[in-house]
């Protein structure tokens, strides 16, 4: 099989490990690497982009604050609270209910544009670079 030169730039500290394990198991860093990229062709070519997207195992579930944007959902989900702050719009709870309630829905649609994007971004370079036959 030909083989061509490839110069990588990686983070210190991944090199430092590439350099221990590739010692350990007796295999150099470019096979390691060339083994990685052929387990990742043959995942890529069996899946459409849509796929890819959609699986949980290729796109992690966001962003490492995600515990404590689930709080904030089940706080804003919670009916008793809800009903006690319409019944009481001037109680201080009511009033940071609503504010909290609207900085969401802000962030939230700015969050799911960018992801849009970026996943239209992402379609198209894949359908650029594997086009369907």
């Amino acid at each position: 099989m030909r083989k061509a030169r490839l110069n990588l730039y990686v983070n210190r500290d991944v090199l430092d490990f590439a350099k221990k394990w590739s010692y350990v198991t007796g295999r150099p860093i470019s096979a390691m690497l060339e083994e990685y990229l052929q387990e990742q062709e043959q995942q890529v070519r069996g899946v459409s982009p849509f796929q890819w997207l959609t699986d949980p195992v290729n796109t992690p579930s966001g962003p490492a604050d995600e515990s404590g944007r689930s709080e904030l959902d089940v706080y804003l989900s919670n009916r008793e609270e809800a009903e006690f702050c319409r019944q009481n719009p001037d109680h201080p709870r009511a009033r940071l209910r609503a504010h909290l309630l609207e900085e969401y829905e802000k962030n939230h649609g700015e969050e799911m544009e960018r992801r849009k994007k970026r996943e239209r971004a992402f379609i198209s370079r894949w359908m650029e670079v594997f086009p369907i036959k």
